[in-house]
């Protein structure tokens, strides 16, 4: 879309989606999801030149920072939460204490920065999912190799996600535009 010189920007009220409820279900989404990241990242880096030229330099960083930082988010989130984890409860000194201190704190933050904004949307339901990020973002490397592999052995093949199979109450859409008076219907 960049290419033909189409701006993307970021819905502003909230979307309701039906997010996967076993393991399995999220599991197989996160892989679809890393799997088609990277064959994007991977078929638009072909001749970064010419991406770059044909994108603008602007949108080729932002779809840098969209797509290659969380590429190598997911890949890297596990090896990373084993180090912090065998520094922390090991005698071995994998990280000085200063990396020790700004990894802690880089979980941290962002977990303060999810409950902030359960605060701010006034929707607490999310909370215990802020609180277990830490345990959450080394699950991605896992759908993250796998996605890599299925990229490489089975690049036709996608998870599917079933839905439809959540207890959750239907959400209340309220319209962008306002309703259409009877009286603007009749004059129409």
């Amino acid at each position: 879309m960049a290419r033909d010189g189409f701006r993307i920007g970021v819905i502003g009220p909230p979307t309701y989606e039906e997010a996967p409820i076993t393991f399995s279900a999220w599991f197989n989404q996160r892989t679809r999801w890393i799997k088609g990241h990277l064959q994007t990242w991977f078929v638009l880096m072909r001749n970064p030149f010419r991406t770059a030229r044909e994108m603008g330099l602007a949108s080729f960083a932002a779809m840098q920072l969209t797509f290659a930082t969380g590429i190598v988010a997911a890949f890297v989130h596990g090896p990373l939460a084993f180090v912090l984890l065998t520094a922390l409860l090991t005698p071995y000194d994998l990280l000085s204490p200063a990396d020790l201190i700004l990894a802690v704190l880089g979980y941290a933050v962002a977990v303060f920065a999810s409950l902030t904004a359960c605060g701010l949307s006034k929707t607490f339901s999310h909370a215990r999912a802020a609180v277990t990020m830490p345990l959450y973002w080394p699950l991605a490397t896992l759908a993250a190799y796998r996605a890599f592999f299925e990229l490489i052995f089975r690049p036709h093949y996608w998870s599917k996600t079933k839905h439809g199979v959540s207890a959750r109450k239907p959400q209340a859409v309220t319209c962008a535009t306002p309703p259409v008076r009877d009286d603007q219907a009749r004059a129409a």
